[in-house]
């Protein structure tokens, strides 16, 4: 499991206020490492995660344990194989965290369920869906 979470702080412009802080969690690196620097240019401070790899035990969350990087968060946007369970793990530890689940569909087009309290998110969507996806939960949040 690789985090992409700075030593001290989240990633954030200089003398800026605090953004919201979303976690990207994709096992395709590439792909987290280009939504990185758009969501940033979309007003959020970001860290990423590619999970667990090939063994679940890896994700500190799977064995009971806090995760930095989710702690840090206001949000995560999850991409990454909800058989794994950490979404839920997630909705569990950190109840007030936001987390936006992508859901695919399946060969026979149905979409698979997401976790209790996490908001479901139909992929393939463009970042600027991600992104207002996100900003809709947020905004659900605080109301």
């Amino acid at each position: 499991m690789q985090q992409r979470v700075p030593r001290r702080a989240w990633s954030s412009r200089r003398g800026a206020a605090r953004r919201p802080r979303v976690l990207v969690e994709d096992d395709h690196r590439s792909l987290a490492i280009s939504d990185f620097s758009m969501f940033d240019k979309a007003g959020f401070d970001v860290a990423v995660c590619s999970g667990p790899g090939g063994s679940p035990r890896d994700c500190p969350l799977l064995r009971g344990q806090e995760c930095a990087a989710v702690a840090g968060a206001d949000a995560v946007l999850h991409g990454l194989d909800p058989e794994l369970g950490i979404a839920a793990a997630i909705r569990r530890r950190h109840p007030d965290v936001v987390v936006v689940v992508e859901q695919q569909r399946r060969a026979d087009g149905s979409l698979p369920m997401v976790p209790d309290g996490c908001v479901p998110l139909v992929y393939p969507c463009s970042v600027n869906g991600q992104v207002d996806a996100l900003r809709r939960a947020l905004a659900s949040r605080r109301a």
